[in-house]
């Protein structure tokens, strides 16, 4: 199955993009989750922020703890992501982008930028898997002192999504077009932006994903699902949902 592993590659990217670094002023918007889960214990901890000092008002284990008490709809609980895994897939993530052709050129930035934390950010992140592993979805919480919950979170989505709202990736000999729309999407955050993508590989695999992001304070929190052809109804209430919830638990302590 060579030609799926492009399409799984930049799914890989946009997941650490979206939820281990969706706390960096430079993300530049959604794209396309891993196709696989990890099969790590869900009491591990995640973060980015590893080795440096954290600046926000939670630190790494402040938000694992946080996300282990947040339940989907289902009343499924979130499988941690730990430090390790991230900091590796990430490497995995940038190797791939370098070997990439964007086109629309200055569109790479769109999927690429984001792959940066702030520095001392703490950041978890969990996901979990439905219909085996065709439906996904992640929640990260992220905290960092250069967080901006007034305008930069949300300006940087919607100035991308004017030049790139479509936009092509030639991976590995597969061609894989990208459609991205900005989703009115609304929570109990300072500030939210919705989102939702739609790749199609020229080897006929295609994905559609949903991100929400909500950021309160120092605090940012993304819930993405990402799905084999067509996200499962209900989706976009779902995720909001469980950035409410992440707040929620956050607030208890």
């Amino acid at each position: 199955m060579p030609r799926v592993i492009p399409l799984a590659g930049l799914s890989l990217a946009a997941l650490l993009a979206l939820t281990a670094c969706s706390s960096s002023p430079a993300s530049s918007g959604p794209s396309e989750s891993a196709s696989s889960g990890p099969s790590e214990s869900p009491s591990a901890t995640s973060g980015t922020g590893a080795g440096s000092e954290e600046t926000g008002s939670y630190s790494s284990d402040d938000l694992a703890t946080i996300l282990g008490t947040v339940t989907q709809a289902d009343g499924t609980s979130l499988q941690m992501i730990p430090t390790a895994q991230i900091e590796q897939s990430m490497d995995q993530a940038r190797q791939f982008l370098e070997a990439v052709t964007v086109t629309p050129e200055d569109c790479k930035v769109f999927v690429s930028n984001s792959l940066e934390a702030p520095e001392g950010a703490g950041v978890a992140t969990g996901v979990s898997s439905s219909n085996g592993d065709a439906v996904q979805t992640i929640v990260s919480a992220a905290s960092s002192a250069d967080i901006d919950s007034s305008k930069g979170l949300a300006a940087v989505p919607a100035a991308a999504l004017e030049v790139c709202s479509s936009f092509s990736v030639d991976a590995q000999g597969v061609v894989i077009e990208q459609t991205v729309e900005a989703v009115d999407a609304s929570t109990k955050a300072e500030s939210t932006v919705g989102t939702s993508s739609v790749q199609s590989s020229s080897d006929g695999g295609k994905q559609q994903t949903m991100t929400i992001i909500g950021t309160r304070g120092d605090l940012a929190v993304t819930a993405l699902r990402t799905a084999k052809d067509t996200l499962p109804d209900g989706t976009q209430d779902e995720l909001q949902d469980l950035v409410d919830a992440t707040f929620t638990a956050a607030e208890r302590g």
